[in-house]
């Protein structure tokens, strides 16, 4: 089983890269509605046949299957756990993951834009002001991971 998180138009390497490993693609993510680029994920989806994830508020008017905080993909002995990281967007989410193999305590998180390379997602995309609720994302819950956890981040700084 593998997994593509926010993909890009072009899909040969999201194409290829299961393939080369003998895998099958279960879930296509998208983080979040993305401002910056186009997203390949729905297109990718359909022709895979794999599951379209984004967090249930999301405001797409496709089909993909709705997740909220705490809820699990389990791809063998890896266990993606979602997180709802708002700010960038009201529909973020992180993805925390867990490789049993490993050991029981999280490996990684793919943050995408909520936390970059010496930045942080911008707040003032949407409506509102998501100010506050991306200081709750990111020193309530990514910045009180254990050190141990690698942090992924989705771009580098000023890319959104």
């Amino acid at each position: 089983m593998a997994v593509v998180v926010d993909p890009l138009p072009e899909m040969s390497l999201y194409l290829k890269a299961p393939e080369n490993y003998g895998l099958n693609l279960s879930y296509v993510i998208d983080t979040h509605i993305h401002a910056d680029h186009l997203s390949g994920a729905k297109a990718l989806a359909d022709l895979t046949g794999a599951e379209l994830v984004m967090h249930q508020l999301s405001p797409l008017q496709v089909s993909f299957t709705p997740v909220t905080d705490g809820d699990r993909l389990v791809l063998g002995t890896v266990e993606v756990n979602i997180w709802h990281t708002p700010g960038h967007t009201p529909e973020y989410i992180s993805l925390v993951v867990t490789d049993r193999r490993r050991g029981p305590e999280p490996w990684c998180v793919l943050t995408g834009h909520t936390l970059m390379v010496g930045d942080a997602g911008r707040p003032d995309l949407l409506p509102g002001d998501g100010s506050l609720a991306l200081y709750h994302s990111l020193f309530d819950r990514l910045a009180a991971l254990p050190d141990y956890v690698e942090i992924y981040p989705g771009a580098y700084a000023g890319s959104t």
